[in-house]
Protein backbone atom coordinates (compact mmCIF):
# COMPACT_ATOMS: atom_id res chain seq x y z
CA UNK A 1 0.00 0.00 0.00
CA UNK A 2 1.45 3.25 -0.91
CA UNK A 3 1.12 6.05 1.44
CA UNK A 4 2.74 9.66 2.60
CA UNK A 5 5.22 9.34 5.36
CA UNK A 6 6.39 12.82 6.12
CA UNK A 7 10.00 13.53 5.80
CA UNK A 8 11.10 12.92 9.39
CA UNK A 9 14.34 14.98 9.33
CA UNK A 10 16.17 13.96 12.74
CA UNK A 11 17.24 17.16 13.08
CA UNK A 12 20.73 17.25 15.28
CA UNK A 13 19.92 13.38 14.47
CA UNK A 14 20.23 12.83 11.44
CA UNK A 15 23.23 14.81 10.73
CA UNK A 16 22.92 15.06 7.19
CA UNK A 17 21.46 18.20 6.35
CA UNK A 18 18.33 17.00 4.09
CA UNK A 19 18.35 13.27 4.57
CA UNK A 20 15.20 12.38 5.04
CA UNK A 21 14.26 8.96 6.95
CA UNK A 22 11.18 7.45 5.98
CA UNK A 23 9.86 8.51 2.79
CA UNK A 24 7.67 6.87 -0.04
CA UNK A 25 5.34 8.18 -2.68
CA UNK A 26 1.78 9.14 -2.26
CA UNK A 27 0.62 8.04 -5.21
CA UNK A 28 -2.79 6.42 -3.45
CA UNK A 29 -3.39 9.92 -1.80
CA UNK A 30 -3.46 8.29 1.88
CA UNK A 31 -2.52 10.10 4.45
CA UNK A 32 -0.70 8.91 7.63
CA UNK A 33 -3.52 9.36 9.95
CA UNK A 34 -5.92 6.94 7.02
CA UNK A 35 -2.74 4.60 6.49
CA UNK A 36 -2.27 4.33 10.60
CA UNK A 37 -5.29 3.71 11.53
CA UNK A 38 -6.08 0.42 10.15
CA UNK A 39 -4.23 -2.69 11.56
CA UNK A 40 -2.50 -3.54 8.24
CA UNK A 41 -0.85 -0.10 8.28
CA UNK A 42 0.38 0.03 12.16
CA UNK A 43 1.55 -2.93 12.01
CA UNK A 44 3.60 -2.14 9.11
CA UNK A 45 5.28 0.64 11.51
CA UNK A 46 5.84 -1.71 14.43
CA UNK A 47 7.36 -3.95 12.33
CA UNK A 48 10.01 -1.22 10.86
CA UNK A 49 10.90 -0.23 14.67
CA UNK A 50 11.73 -3.89 15.49
CA UNK A 51 14.02 -3.83 12.14
CA UNK A 52 15.77 -1.11 13.51
CA UNK A 53 17.77 -3.88 15.46
CA UNK A 54 18.92 -5.20 12.56
CA UNK A 55 20.63 -1.77 11.25
CA UNK A 56 21.90 -1.25 14.73
CA UNK A 57 23.64 -4.73 15.58
CA UNK A 58 23.52 -6.59 11.95
CA UNK A 59 25.15 -4.16 9.63
CA UNK A 60 28.33 -2.79 11.05
CA UNK A 61 31.20 -4.39 13.51
CA UNK A 62 30.50 -3.69 17.35
CA UNK A 63 33.19 -1.37 17.66
CA UNK A 64 31.80 0.64 20.48
CA UNK A 65 30.18 -2.56 22.27
CA UNK A 66 33.22 -4.92 22.33
CA UNK A 67 36.24 -2.51 20.60
CA UNK A 68 38.77 -1.21 23.49
CA UNK A 69 38.02 -3.68 26.20
CA UNK A 70 40.49 -6.74 27.61
CA UNK A 71 39.39 -9.85 25.38
CA UNK A 72 39.78 -8.67 21.65
CA UNK A 73 43.02 -7.42 20.04
CA UNK A 74 43.38 -5.29 16.70
CA UNK A 75 43.51 -7.01 13.56
CA UNK A 76 46.48 -7.51 11.24
CA UNK A 77 46.07 -4.34 9.55
CA UNK A 78 45.41 -2.51 12.91
CA UNK A 79 41.98 -1.12 11.90
CA UNK A 80 40.18 1.18 13.87
CA UNK A 81 43.08 2.14 16.40
CA UNK A 82 40.64 4.93 17.60
CA UNK A 83 38.29 2.66 19.40
CA UNK A 84 40.57 -0.46 20.09
CA UNK A 85 43.33 1.44 21.81
CA UNK A 86 41.57 4.66 22.52
CA UNK A 87 44.89 7.03 21.26
CA UNK A 88 43.37 7.97 18.15
CA UNK A 89 39.76 8.49 19.30
CA UNK A 90 38.55 11.96 18.66
CA UNK A 91 34.97 13.71 18.45
CA UNK A 92 34.86 13.32 14.87
CA UNK A 93 35.58 9.23 14.96
CA UNK A 94 33.09 8.14 12.19
CA UNK A 95 32.07 4.63 13.80
CA UNK A 96 31.03 6.51 17.23
CA UNK A 97 28.63 8.44 14.54
CA UNK A 98 27.22 6.05 12.52
CA UNK A 99 25.93 4.25 16.63
CA UNK A 100 25.01 7.49 17.43
CA UNK A 101 22.72 8.17 14.37
CA UNK A 102 21.64 4.69 14.20
CA UNK A 103 20.39 4.93 17.79
CA UNK A 104 18.24 8.13 17.41
CA UNK A 105 16.87 7.49 14.07
CA UNK A 106 15.35 4.44 15.41
CA UNK A 107 13.94 6.18 18.15
CA UNK A 108 12.73 8.22 15.71
CA UNK A 109 11.18 5.86 13.82
CA UNK A 110 9.58 4.66 17.57
CA UNK A 111 8.16 7.58 18.27
CA UNK A 112 6.59 7.83 14.87
CA UNK A 113 4.62 4.90 15.70
CA UNK A 114 3.91 5.68 19.47
CA UNK A 115 2.34 8.99 18.07
CA UNK A 116 -0.09 7.25 16.04
CA UNK A 117 -0.96 4.31 18.74
CA UNK A 118 -3.91 6.13 19.83
CA UNK A 119 -6.08 5.96 16.49
CA UNK A 120 -4.93 2.66 15.39
CA UNK A 121 -8.24 0.59 15.12
CA UNK A 122 -7.12 -2.79 16.86
CA UNK A 123 -8.93 -4.15 20.21
CA UNK A 124 -7.18 -2.36 23.30
CA UNK A 125 -5.17 -5.37 24.76
CA UNK A 126 -3.28 -5.94 21.14
CA UNK A 127 -3.00 -1.45 20.99
CA UNK A 128 -1.64 -1.67 24.26
CA UNK A 129 0.86 -4.48 23.79
CA UNK A 130 1.88 -2.79 20.92
CA UNK A 131 2.83 0.35 22.87
CA UNK A 132 4.30 -0.98 25.45
CA UNK A 133 6.80 -2.84 23.25
CA UNK A 134 7.63 0.06 21.36
CA UNK A 135 8.45 2.09 24.82
CA UNK A 136 10.32 -0.67 25.71
CA UNK A 137 12.45 -0.04 22.73
CA UNK A 138 12.50 3.80 22.81
CA UNK A 139 13.98 3.30 26.32
CA UNK A 140 16.02 0.55 24.51
CA UNK A 141 18.09 2.66 22.53
CA UNK A 142 18.19 5.64 25.25
CA UNK A 143 19.51 3.56 27.03
CA UNK A 144 21.94 1.96 25.00
CA UNK A 145 23.52 5.71 24.68
CA UNK A 146 23.62 6.26 27.97
CA UNK A 147 25.85 3.20 28.21
CA UNK A 148 28.32 4.76 25.75
CA UNK A 149 28.20 8.60 26.05
CA UNK A 150 26.68 9.11 29.61
CA UNK A 151 23.44 11.81 29.89
CA UNK A 152 21.96 11.83 26.60
CA UNK A 153 19.96 14.17 24.40
CA UNK A 154 16.40 12.47 25.26
CA UNK A 155 14.06 12.20 22.19
CA UNK A 156 9.96 11.27 23.28
CA UNK A 157 8.14 12.94 20.47
CA UNK A 158 8.11 12.30 16.05
CA UNK A 159 9.13 15.01 13.82
CA UNK A 160 6.76 15.10 11.82
CA UNK A 161 7.05 18.59 9.87
CA UNK A 162 9.31 20.80 10.90
CA UNK A 163 12.70 19.80 12.56
CA UNK A 164 13.90 20.39 16.40
CA UNK A 165 17.25 21.66 16.46
CA UNK A 166 17.10 23.10 20.17
CA UNK A 167 17.68 19.73 21.90
CA UNK A 168 19.73 20.00 25.34
CA UNK A 169 21.29 17.43 26.85
CA UNK A 170 19.57 15.83 30.16
CA UNK A 171 22.22 14.86 32.78
CA UNK A 172 22.65 11.53 33.85
CA UNK A 173 20.57 10.84 36.56
CA UNK A 174 17.82 12.43 34.14
CA UNK A 175 18.72 10.09 31.58
CA UNK A 176 18.49 7.08 33.60
CA UNK A 177 15.26 8.23 35.18
CA UNK A 178 13.75 8.28 31.65
CA UNK A 179 15.00 5.19 30.61
CA UNK A 180 13.57 2.84 33.98
CA UNK A 181 10.30 4.86 34.30
CA UNK A 182 9.38 4.03 30.35
CA UNK A 183 10.74 0.54 30.93
CA UNK A 184 8.71 -0.05 34.22
CA UNK A 185 5.63 1.44 32.84
CA UNK A 186 5.75 -0.44 29.57
CA UNK A 187 6.25 -3.99 32.10
CA UNK A 188 2.42 -4.32 32.82
CA UNK A 189 1.08 -4.68 29.27
CA UNK A 190 4.16 -6.69 27.84
CA UNK A 191 2.94 -10.39 26.74
CA UNK A 192 5.47 -13.43 27.34
CA UNK A 193 5.69 -13.59 23.41
CA UNK A 194 9.39 -14.60 23.32
CA UNK A 195 10.00 -13.48 19.58
CA UNK A 196 8.96 -9.54 20.40
CA UNK A 197 9.93 -7.96 23.43
CA UNK A 198 7.96 -9.80 26.69
CA UNK A 199 8.20 -9.15 30.13
CA UNK A 200 11.26 -11.46 30.67
CA UNK A 201 13.81 -9.08 28.51
CA UNK A 202 12.13 -6.16 30.27
CA UNK A 203 12.98 -7.24 33.64
CA UNK A 204 16.51 -8.16 32.77
CA UNK A 205 17.18 -4.49 31.50
CA UNK A 206 15.43 -3.28 34.18
CA UNK A 207 18.10 -4.85 35.98
CA UNK A 208 20.64 -3.50 33.74
CA UNK A 209 19.76 0.01 33.71
CA UNK A 210 19.38 0.36 37.88
CA UNK A 211 22.67 -1.79 38.31
CA UNK A 212 23.90 0.52 35.77
CA UNK A 213 22.72 3.52 37.72
CA UNK A 214 23.74 2.38 40.74
CA UNK A 215 27.37 1.86 39.82
CA UNK A 216 27.04 5.35 38.37
CA UNK A 217 25.56 7.30 40.81
CA UNK A 218 27.35 5.45 43.80
CA UNK A 219 23.27 4.26 44.77
CA UNK A 220 23.58 1.40 46.81
CA UNK A 221 19.65 0.99 46.43
CA UNK A 222 20.04 0.60 43.31
CA UNK A 223 22.12 -2.34 43.50
CA UNK A 224 18.60 -3.96 45.87
CA UNK A 225 16.13 -3.15 42.36
CA UNK A 226 18.76 -4.54 40.35
CA UNK A 227 18.76 -8.46 42.50
CA UNK A 228 14.80 -7.86 42.41
CA UNK A 229 14.33 -7.32 38.57
CA UNK A 230 16.78 -9.98 37.62
CA UNK A 231 14.80 -12.53 39.81
CA UNK A 232 11.79 -11.72 38.27
CA UNK A 233 13.55 -12.07 34.51
CA UNK A 234 15.13 -15.37 35.63
CA UNK A 235 11.59 -17.16 36.77
CA UNK A 236 12.93 -19.41 38.26
CA UNK A 237 14.60 -21.28 35.30
CA UNK A 238 17.74 -23.20 36.03
CA UNK A 239 20.64 -22.80 33.13
CA UNK A 240 20.23 -26.29 31.44
CA UNK A 241 20.79 -26.18 27.89
CA UNK A 242 24.70 -27.62 27.04
CA UNK A 243 27.14 -24.77 25.98
CA UNK A 244 27.45 -26.50 22.11
CA UNK A 245 23.99 -27.10 22.50
CA UNK A 246 22.61 -23.68 23.24
CA UNK A 247 24.73 -21.77 20.18
CA UNK A 248 23.53 -24.67 17.53
CA UNK A 249 22.30 -23.33 14.90
CA UNK A 250 19.22 -25.46 14.38
CA UNK A 251 18.62 -24.18 18.41
CA UNK A 252 17.82 -20.38 18.07
CA UNK A 253 15.12 -18.53 20.69
CA UNK A 254 15.66 -21.75 22.94
CA UNK A 255 14.75 -21.38 26.17
CA UNK A 256 17.71 -19.29 28.13
CA UNK A 257 17.81 -16.53 25.14
CA UNK A 258 15.48 -13.32 26.31
CA UNK A 259 15.76 -10.58 23.23
CA UNK A 260 17.36 -11.33 19.94
CA UNK A 261 17.50 -9.45 16.94
CA UNK A 262 16.00 -12.22 14.67
CA UNK A 263 16.51 -12.81 11.57
CA UNK A 264 15.77 -16.08 8.83
CA UNK A 265 16.41 -16.39 4.82
CA UNK A 266 12.72 -15.93 4.41
CA UNK A 267 11.81 -12.71 6.54
CA UNK A 268 15.36 -11.12 4.37
CA UNK A 269 14.77 -9.56 0.58
CA UNK A 270 18.64 -10.84 -0.16
CA UNK A 271 20.34 -13.39 1.77
CA UNK A 272 23.56 -10.80 1.35
CA UNK A 273 21.00 -8.25 3.74
CA UNK A 274 22.05 -10.78 6.33
CA UNK A 275 24.14 -9.86 9.71
CA UNK A 276 27.61 -9.83 9.88
CA UNK A 277 28.37 -11.45 13.52
CA UNK A 278 29.88 -14.86 12.05
CA UNK A 279 32.53 -12.70 10.07
CA UNK A 280 34.09 -10.66 12.81
CA UNK A 281 35.73 -12.81 15.52
CA UNK A 282 39.04 -14.58 14.34
CA UNK A 283 41.53 -14.39 11.29
CA UNK A 284 41.12 -14.59 7.57
CA UNK A 285 40.65 -17.84 6.62
CA UNK A 286 40.99 -17.68 2.52
CA UNK A 287 38.77 -16.67 -0.19
CA UNK A 288 35.96 -18.30 -2.18
CA UNK A 289 37.91 -20.99 -3.37
CA UNK A 290 38.82 -22.53 -0.15
CA UNK A 291 34.98 -23.03 0.89
CA UNK A 292 35.26 -21.45 4.15
CA UNK A 293 33.32 -18.69 5.51
CA UNK A 294 34.41 -15.27 5.12
CA UNK A 295 35.92 -13.81 7.93
CA UNK A 296 36.55 -10.02 8.44
CA UNK A 297 38.17 -10.36 11.39
CA UNK A 298 38.09 -6.78 12.87
CA UNK A 299 38.12 -8.22 16.63
CA UNK A 300 40.82 -10.93 16.71
CA UNK A 301 40.04 -13.48 20.32
CA UNK A 302 42.81 -12.15 22.43
CA UNK A 303 45.85 -14.13 24.25
CA UNK A 304 44.16 -13.44 27.71
CA UNK A 305 40.25 -14.47 26.29
CA UNK A 306 42.12 -17.95 25.91
CA UNK A 307 43.98 -18.10 28.52
CA UNK A 308 41.34 -17.77 30.94
CA UNK A 309 39.95 -20.82 29.76
CA UNK A 310 41.04 -23.91 32.15
CA UNK A 311 41.33 -27.62 30.73
CA UNK A 312 38.01 -28.84 31.71
CA UNK A 313 35.88 -26.27 30.56
CA UNK A 314 33.98 -27.55 27.78
CA UNK A 315 32.98 -24.16 26.66
CA UNK A 316 36.54 -23.37 25.10
CA UNK A 317 35.88 -26.48 22.38
CA UNK A 318 31.96 -25.04 22.17
CA UNK A 319 33.07 -21.59 21.89
CA UNK A 320 35.98 -21.88 19.25
CA UNK A 321 36.36 -24.19 15.85
CA UNK A 322 39.42 -25.98 16.81
CA UNK A 323 39.30 -27.91 14.01
CA UNK A 324 38.80 -27.03 10.27
CA UNK A 325 38.04 -29.55 8.21
CA UNK A 326 38.12 -29.36 4.22
CA UNK A 327 35.22 -27.13 3.84
CA UNK A 328 34.66 -24.85 6.90
CA UNK A 329 30.59 -25.89 7.52
CA UNK A 330 31.59 -29.60 6.77
CA UNK A 331 31.82 -29.38 11.00
CA UNK A 332 27.88 -29.06 10.69
CA UNK A 333 26.85 -31.59 8.23
CA UNK A 334 25.49 -34.92 10.07
CA UNK A 335 25.88 -36.58 6.78
CA UNK A 336 30.21 -36.57 6.72
CA UNK A 337 31.92 -38.83 8.80
CA UNK A 338 34.19 -36.30 11.01
CA UNK A 339 37.03 -39.40 11.00
CA UNK A 340 37.05 -39.36 7.51
CA UNK A 341 36.96 -35.77 6.41
CA UNK A 342 39.94 -34.22 4.95
CA UNK A 343 41.15 -31.56 7.97
CA UNK A 344 42.66 -28.15 6.52
CA UNK A 345 43.73 -26.41 9.88
CA UNK A 346 44.19 -27.80 13.70
CA UNK A 347 44.58 -25.77 17.11
CA UNK A 348 45.79 -28.01 19.55
CA UNK A 349 46.57 -26.86 23.26
CA UNK A 350 47.88 -28.80 25.96
CA UNK A 351 46.97 -27.04 29.33
CA UNK A 352 50.01 -25.02 31.09
CA UNK A 353 52.82 -26.16 28.78
CA UNK A 354 54.10 -25.50 24.89
CA UNK A 355 52.88 -28.33 22.65
CA UNK A 356 55.64 -30.18 21.41
CA UNK A 357 56.69 -31.84 17.95
CA UNK A 358 56.54 -35.21 20.32
CA UNK A 359 52.48 -33.73 20.81
CA UNK A 360 52.22 -33.66 17.28
CA UNK A 361 53.33 -37.07 16.12
CA UNK A 362 50.95 -38.74 18.71
CA UNK A 363 48.31 -36.49 17.73
CA UNK A 364 48.67 -37.14 14.03
CA UNK A 365 48.79 -41.07 14.25
CA UNK A 366 45.45 -42.83 13.05
CA UNK A 367 44.55 -39.49 11.13
CA UNK A 368 47.52 -39.74 8.10
CA UNK A 369 44.35 -40.26 5.52
CA UNK A 370 42.61 -37.17 6.87
CA UNK A 371 45.61 -34.47 6.63
CA UNK A 372 45.31 -32.81 3.26
CA UNK A 373 48.45 -31.43 1.53
CA UNK A 374 47.82 -27.96 2.43
CA UNK A 375 47.09 -29.03 6.35
CA UNK A 376 48.15 -26.61 8.53
CA UNK A 377 48.20 -26.86 12.61
CA UNK A 378 48.40 -23.59 15.27
CA UNK A 379 49.40 -24.88 18.83
CA UNK A 380 48.65 -22.41 21.55
CA UNK A 381 51.77 -20.69 22.90
CA UNK A 382 51.78 -19.81 26.43
CA UNK A 383 54.04 -16.79 25.63
CA UNK A 384 52.24 -13.41 24.57
CA UNK A 385 53.87 -12.37 22.40
CA UNK A 386 55.23 -15.06 20.37
CA UNK A 387 51.56 -16.07 20.04
CA UNK A 388 51.15 -12.82 18.74
CA UNK A 389 54.58 -12.93 16.18
CA UNK A 390 52.27 -14.16 13.44
CA UNK A 391 49.13 -12.98 14.34
CA UNK A 392 48.66 -11.07 10.70
CA UNK A 393 48.70 -14.29 8.75
CA UNK A 394 45.64 -16.40 7.70
CA UNK A 395 44.25 -19.19 9.65
CA UNK A 396 46.90 -18.18 12.78
CA UNK A 397 44.49 -18.36 15.87
CA UNK A 398 41.02 -20.14 16.05
CA UNK A 399 37.86 -18.05 15.02
CA UNK A 400 34.81 -17.94 17.16
CA UNK A 401 32.21 -20.40 15.74
CA UNK A 402 28.96 -19.70 18.18
CA UNK A 403 27.29 -17.45 15.08
CA UNK A 404 28.30 -19.55 12.21
CA UNK A 405 25.03 -19.47 9.50
CA UNK A 406 25.98 -22.95 7.77
CA UNK A 407 22.40 -22.55 6.20
CA UNK A 408 23.97 -19.58 3.83
CA UNK A 409 27.10 -21.84 3.65
CA UNK A 410 27.17 -21.49 -0.33
CA UNK A 411 27.54 -17.78 -0.63
CA UNK A 412 30.80 -16.04 0.25
CA UNK A 413 29.97 -12.86 2.09
CA UNK A 414 30.26 -10.46 5.00
CA UNK A 415 26.44 -10.04 5.54
CA UNK A 416 24.98 -13.56 4.67
CA UNK A 417 24.38 -14.73 8.15
CA UNK A 418 20.70 -15.36 8.98
CA UNK A 419 21.38 -16.67 12.40
CA UNK A 420 19.71 -14.53 15.39
CA UNK A 421 22.00 -12.10 17.17
CA UNK A 422 21.51 -12.78 21.40
CA UNK A 423 21.09 -9.50 22.84
CA UNK A 424 20.12 -11.18 26.53
CA UNK A 425 19.94 -14.72 27.52
CA UNK A 426 19.09 -15.89 31.24
CA UNK A 427 23.04 -16.75 32.09
CA UNK A 428 23.86 -12.68 31.51
CA UNK A 429 20.78 -12.15 34.02
CA UNK A 430 22.34 -14.48 36.47
CA UNK A 431 25.43 -12.75 36.44
CA UNK A 432 23.58 -9.23 36.45
CA UNK A 433 22.08 -10.50 39.78
CA UNK A 434 25.47 -11.41 40.83
CA UNK A 435 26.82 -8.21 40.15
CA UNK A 436 24.51 -6.33 41.83
CA UNK A 437 25.45 -8.18 45.07
CA UNK A 438 29.14 -7.40 44.43
CA UNK A 439 27.82 -4.13 44.35
CA UNK A 440 25.82 -4.96 48.10
CA UNK A 441 29.54 -6.01 49.32
CA UNK A 442 27.60 -9.86 49.17
CA UNK A 443 30.35 -11.90 47.42
CA UNK A 444 28.77 -15.11 48.42
CA UNK A 445 25.73 -14.48 46.96
CA UNK A 446 27.45 -13.23 43.96
CA UNK A 447 29.81 -16.38 43.51
CA UNK A 448 26.56 -18.68 44.01
CA UNK A 449 24.79 -17.15 41.29
CA UNK A 450 28.01 -17.85 38.58
CA UNK A 451 28.03 -21.12 39.90
CA UNK A 452 24.61 -21.66 38.68
CA UNK A 453 25.71 -20.52 35.53
CA UNK A 454 28.93 -22.71 35.58
CA UNK A 455 26.61 -25.31 36.76
CA UNK A 456 25.50 -25.78 32.78
CA UNK A 457 25.26 -29.50 32.32
CA UNK A 458 28.43 -30.67 30.37
CA UNK A 459 29.94 -27.70 31.09
CA UNK A 460 32.74 -29.88 32.69
CA UNK A 461 34.79 -31.97 31.06
CA UNK A 462 35.04 -35.77 32.42
CA UNK A 463 31.75 -35.02 34.42
CA UNK A 464 33.29 -32.85 37.53
CA UNK A 465 32.52 -29.27 38.49
CA UNK A 466 33.70 -25.74 37.03
CA UNK A 467 34.55 -23.51 39.78
CA UNK A 468 35.10 -19.90 39.32
CA UNK A 469 39.22 -19.16 37.66
CA UNK A 470 39.47 -16.64 40.82
CA UNK A 471 37.36 -16.57 43.72
CA UNK A 472 34.38 -14.21 44.12
CA UNK A 473 33.34 -15.51 47.32
CA UNK A 474 36.74 -14.94 49.04
CA UNK A 475 37.45 -11.24 47.94
CA UNK A 476 38.74 -8.64 49.95
CA UNK A 477 37.02 -6.10 48.18
CA UNK A 478 34.41 -4.93 45.58
CA UNK A 479 37.28 -4.82 43.17
CA UNK A 480 38.87 -8.07 44.03
CA UNK A 481 35.46 -9.55 43.55
CA UNK A 482 34.45 -8.04 39.82
CA UNK A 483 38.06 -8.98 38.96
CA UNK A 484 36.75 -12.68 39.25
CA UNK A 485 33.03 -11.98 37.87
CA UNK A 486 34.33 -10.44 34.76
CA UNK A 487 36.73 -13.34 33.63
CA UNK A 488 34.11 -15.91 34.47
CA UNK A 489 31.81 -13.49 32.16
CA UNK A 490 34.43 -12.89 29.24
CA UNK A 491 34.46 -16.76 29.03
CA UNK A 492 30.63 -17.40 29.23
CA UNK A 493 29.82 -14.57 26.67
CA UNK A 494 32.68 -14.19 24.38
CA UNK A 495 31.79 -12.76 21.36
CA UNK A 496 28.48 -11.47 22.55
CA UNK A 497 27.69 -7.66 22.38
CA UNK A 498 28.15 -7.05 26.31
CA UNK A 499 31.61 -6.53 27.16
CA UNK A 500 32.41 -2.59 26.36
CA UNK A 501 29.90 -1.21 28.89
CA UNK A 502 30.23 -4.04 31.51
CA UNK A 503 33.94 -2.93 31.92
CA UNK A 504 32.99 0.66 32.10
CA UNK A 505 30.20 0.46 34.77
CA UNK A 506 31.99 -1.64 36.71
CA UNK A 507 34.76 1.14 36.53
CA UNK A 508 37.50 -1.95 35.29
CA UNK A 509 37.66 -0.32 31.68
CA UNK A 510 41.05 1.20 32.06
CA UNK A 511 42.40 -1.48 34.66
CA UNK A 512 41.38 -4.20 33.12
CA UNK A 513 42.71 -2.82 29.45
CA UNK A 514 46.23 -1.87 30.99
CA UNK A 515 46.60 -5.75 32.64
CA UNK A 516 44.89 -7.62 29.65
CA UNK A 517 44.99 -5.90 26.14
CA UNK A 518 48.51 -6.27 24.78
CA UNK A 519 47.88 -3.30 22.41
CA UNK A 520 46.96 -1.08 25.49
CA UNK A 521 49.65 -2.46 27.36
CA UNK A 522 51.80 -1.69 24.81
CA UNK A 523 51.40 2.08 24.66
CA UNK A 524 50.60 2.31 28.23
CA UNK A 525 46.93 2.46 29.73
CA UNK A 526 47.27 5.93 31.66
CA UNK A 527 48.59 7.30 28.01
CA UNK A 528 45.86 4.93 26.10
CA UNK A 529 43.19 6.30 28.27
CA UNK A 530 44.55 10.09 28.72
CA UNK A 531 42.35 12.78 26.66
CA UNK A 532 44.17 15.94 25.05
CA UNK A 533 42.59 18.05 28.72
CA UNK A 534 44.05 15.44 31.03
CA UNK A 535 41.45 13.71 31.06
CA UNK A 536 40.75 9.84 31.16
CA UNK A 537 38.19 8.89 27.87
CA UNK A 538 36.24 6.18 29.92
CA UNK A 539 33.02 7.31 27.59
CA UNK A 540 32.91 7.95 23.98
CA UNK A 541 32.76 10.98 22.75
CA UNK A 542 29.83 12.77 21.62
CA UNK A 543 30.25 13.11 17.94
CA UNK A 544 31.03 16.81 16.99
CA UNK A 545 28.69 16.96 14.46
CA UNK A 546 25.76 16.46 16.70
CA UNK A 547 27.15 18.91 18.88
CA UNK A 548 27.56 21.56 15.75
CA UNK A 549 24.33 21.21 14.32
CA UNK A 550 22.28 21.57 17.82
CA UNK A 551 21.69 25.30 18.67
CA UNK A 552 21.32 24.19 22.44
CA UNK A 553 24.87 23.92 24.39
CA UNK A 554 26.02 20.69 24.38
CA UNK A 555 28.90 20.01 26.87
CA UNK A 556 31.91 17.45 25.68
CA UNK A 557 32.79 14.05 27.46
CA UNK A 558 35.28 14.56 29.47
CA UNK A 559 39.06 13.38 27.61
CA UNK A 560 37.60 15.10 24.05
CA UNK A 561 37.50 18.51 24.78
Amino acid sequence: MKKTIYALLVGVFALSGCEKFLEEDNRGGITNEEFYRTEAGYRSIVSSSYATLRTTFGRQAPWLLLGGTDVYQMNRGFDNRALMEYTQLFADNGDVLTFYRNCYEAIQNINVAIFYNDITEVDEVQRKTWLAELRFLRAFYHFMLIEQFGGIVINDEPTLEEPRLNLPRASLAESFDFVISEMEAALPDLENDRARVNQAAANHYLAKAYLTRGWDLEQRADFEEARQYAEAAIGGYSISIPYEELWSPSNEMNDEVLFAVQYDGESIGDVSEGNNQQSLFGPYLGGAELNHKYMTSPMIPSWSLHNFYEENDARYDATFMLTIYDQYFDYYDGNKDKNEMLIRAYYPRVWGREYTSADSLAWVQGKEHQIASNFRYYPFKYDEQEYRTNYQLDFVTPVIKKFDSPSTRQIFGTHVSVRDIVLARKAETYFLYAEASIGLNDFGTAEQYVQRVLDRPENAKGGGTLRPSQSIANASSQSEALDGLLIESAKEFAGEYLRWAELRRTGKLKELCGRYNFDIRRVGAEEAFRGADGQDKIYRPIPQAAIDINEAQVSQNPGYN
